[in-house]
């Protein structure tokens, strides 16, 4: 699933524990491995046999790690990492492959970032293994020389890109090169899941996602109508992710714009189209009143019934139909109005299967992590495996991906928008920075005008520290 960590001691020791990596864990790793650094198949290599997309290549004997937190939902394993294990050892009965699962701590899926650097700079982290884009790891173990790029795999078998959403794979990408293949991933929080009967009951009509006069005044004019009627007996009409680095990016986009420039180097907060973004949050926080902010509850209050809408996204279907119990509340999902340009703002969630560098049996790697993403093993890791891998379109005819709601945000998967990458690849203080320095501007704490510059100059100084 999709974890977020802001706390700064990881992020400190994670700092460190890279540094160590780049600086000589490097050649400790290439003297433990016994061989050259490769960037991709070279003459010689493990594998033989035709190269054709999809078909099994004949592997030598060997022993491959696979170190993955993922399969691993609430720390206790599922039984896809088994099943992909034995599914690939019938087809390859000279390979064993270990699994080793990570487990998570407090910190979610952030905590087993500081494992795997150790087990690197040990020289005994597997062949396979997930530093996920979304959590800003991707770039660094690419610059670290953790993993390695497989472009030169995918033209030796001319293997099919295509049966992901090109955004998924567009998101592996980094400096020109492919780093993975894509393991779980959704659109963002890129619509509302709203209460049924509460809108009804406060004569609130949402208007087809595709109408003409749905936008965003006209959403901004529901929540206020929902959220007035609800206040009366102690409901809210709202909830957002604000004010998150991910949320404040998709809003700023709801409004034609971003939260960063381009090249990654500047916070335009200030800027008019993000500042509208920001207005239209604030004031429907803080003027109307119609938000559920932080502090202000106790509890799920949509699944107690007293919540209007949610900001949610695709992903969040399915972890809602799952906590439900008895039918209600009953909801329903609406993507969020369309930009300018036609597009909806969305924000790219996603993670990654890599093949380590330095490694013994990089081929091996490969022909796993191809095992690992076909469209069976993708469907087993969304209905055994407990994660979000909404990652290929062949997956959508199958039963498990029916529901209605959640297939008003397939339309988003065609079409998403990936993040923009801090310069400096300084993901953890980024995020951190909105968590603490949006907050109290969310709130109300402070005035929307000081508070907005203290937020923009608080994210540019990060922005400025030296690359990590």
């Amino acid at each position: 699933m999709d974890h977020v960590d802001d706390g700064r001691i990881t992020v400190v020791s994670r700092r460190r524990a890279l540094a160590a990596v780049g600086s000589g864990a490097s050649a400790l790793l290439l003297a433990a491995c016994g061989g050259a650094t490769q960037t991709g198949p070279a003459p010689g290599s493990q594998s033989t046999g035709a190269a054709q997309s999809g078909g099994p290549r004949a592997l030598a004997p060997a022993t491959i790690g696979w170190d993955t937190f993922r399969g691993v939902a609430g720390g206790v394993g599922t039984k896809w990492p088994d099943a992909m294990v034995k599914s690939f050892q019938d087809k390859h009965p000279n390979v064993k492959v270990e699994y080793r699962p990570i487990a998570l701590g407090d910190g979610g899926q952030q905590s087993a970032y500081p494992k795997m650097l150790s087990a690197a700079a040990a020289g005994t982290l597997g062949e396979v293994h997930a530093w996920d884009p979304s959590h800003w790891q991707m770039y660094q173990a690419a610059k670290k020389n953790l993993i390695r790029p497989l472009d030169s795999y995918v033209a030796r078998d001319k293997y099919d890109l295509n049966q992901f959403y090109k955004s998924f794979i567009e998101y592996q990408r980094w400096e020109g090169k492919l780093w993975g293949l894509p393991s779980w991933g959704w659109t963002g929080q890129d619509g509302l899941l709203y209460n049924v009967d509460l809108a009804a009951a406060a004569g609130v009509t949402f208007p087809a996602q595709n109408a003409a006069d749905w936008s965003m005044n006209k959403l901004y004019e529901i929540a206020v109508r929902v959220g007035k009627f609800i206040e009366r007996t102690g409901g809210a009409g709202m909830t957002t992710t604000m004010p998150g680095a991910i949320a404040v990016t998709l809003w700023t986009r709801a409004f034609n714009a971003d939260n960063l420039s381009p090249d990654g180097k500047k916070s335009v907060l200030l800027d008019a189209g993000p500042k509208e973004a920001m207005r239209f949050v604030y004031d429907l926080a803080n003027r109307e009143r119609v938000i559920a902010l932080p502090g202000t509850y106790q509890g799920d209050i949509f699944l107690n019934g007293t919540l209007g809408m949610e900001q949610a996204g695709s992903l969040s279907v399915f972890n809602r139909n799952k906590a439900i119990k008895d039918g209600n509340p009953k909801f329903k999902a609406q993507l969020l109005p369309k930009r300018k340009d036609g597009k909806r703002p969305s924000q790219l969630r996603g993670g990654t299967w890599n093949v380590g560098q330095n490694v013994k049996f990089p081929d091996h790697g490969w022909e796993f992590l191809k095992h690992i993403t076909t469209r069976e093993a993708v469907i087993s890791f969304n209905a055994d495996g407990g994660e979000g891998a909404l990652t290929r379109p062949d997956i959508m005819n199958d039963d498990y991906f029916k529901d209605p709601n959640f297939r008003v945000f397939l339309e988003n998967f065609e079409n998403s928008m990936t993040h923009v990458v801090p310069a400096n690849l300084n993901g953890f203080d980024f995020e951190a920075a909105y968590s603490k320095f949006g907050m109290p501007w969310y709130k109300g704490e402070v005035g929307f005008e000081d508070g907005l510059i203290t937020l923009n100059t608080e994210v540019q100084k990060i922005l400025d520290l030296p690359t990590i």
